[in-house]
């Protein structure tokens, strides 16, 4: 279980003890202190001193943050050595790469509070989902997973107000407008698949059109307008479609969009 330390307003003494100890044992340590920042390495800067966050992980990242703003104005993104020195006014703390060589010195003038978390774990799997036209793809390569029986016939269909996702032929003959979203369908997508389906009937009066939703949810008011309208909602599980096609690109065995509008 992890155990936390803190420290709120102390002078310098106490916090280079605080600070200096939540180093030696590789502590997650988040700092809030007025310092300036010094770098050398592939490049060079110098921040003047201000109020910033300082973060260093247990691996030797090193993040210096300003209080706004979600990108690090300063960082490193592992340390060989990390040191912190005790001064007459300040508290010096020190990271070196050795390769390629970088020193970034953050100088600190005041603390102003410092949190140490010990014995963090976190060794879940990180999976990043695809994005809708990565989705679209997969599914143009494997229609079976909307409904057996579909022919994708083409992706991105421009159509008088957008571009559909997929247009398919179904196994008795009707044309399919479907709609690709990667998270939960509201009711602007069902619009959006609304327009589209009519726009396709206007200029194919004679074909015989359904539209399908295909998302890995949707709300109670869109699939209400959905059926009121005709038209038809498929789930799909947006982790299982991720996996599958990192198995497909390991096996190099998917075909590429280029190649599939070329069948």
């Amino acid at each position: 279980m992890a155990s936390v330390r803190y420290i709120v307003d102390p002078d310098l003494a106490a916090g280079y003890d605080f600070i200096n100890s939540a180093i030696v044992q590789r502590d997650l340590l988040v700092v809030a202190a007025r310092c300036s920042v010094v770098y050398e390495g592939r490049g060079a800067s110098r921040l003047g001193e201000g109020d910033r966050l300082i973060i260093v992980k247990p691996d030797g990242a090193v993040l210096v943050h300003r209080p706004t703003g979600y990108s690090p104005v300063n960082w490193q993104p592992d340390s060989h050595v990390i040191t912190v020195e005790r001064q007459d006014n300040s508290i010096l703390f020190r990271s070196v790469r050795k390769r390629p060589r970088e020193v970034l010195e953050v100088t600190i003038s005041k603390v102003y509070f410092a949190i140490a978390v010990h014995g963090l774990v976190d060794d879940a799997e990180f999976i990043e989902y695809l994005d809708e036209g990565e989705i679209a793809d997969y599914l143009a390569r494997h229609p079976e997973v909307v409904e057996e029986g579909l022919r994708i016939i083409r992706r991105e269909r421009p159509l008088e107000s957008g571009y559909a996702d997929m247009v398919a032929v179904d196994s008795e003959g009707r044309y399919v407008v479907i709609e690709v979203k990667r998270v939960t369908a509201g009711l602007e997508a069902v619009k959006q698949l609304h327009r589209y389906v009519e726009n396709f009937r206007k200029a194919n009066p004679e074909a015989k059109v359904r539209g399908i939703l295909a998302a890995p949810a949707i709300t109670k008011d869109a699939l209400s307008l959905l059926t009121s309208l005709g038209l038809e909602y498929r789930h799909i599980d947006v982790a299982k479609l991720y996996r599958e096609a990192k198995r497909e690109k390991r096996r190099g065995g998917a075909a590429s969009l280029l190649e599939f509008i070329k069948r």
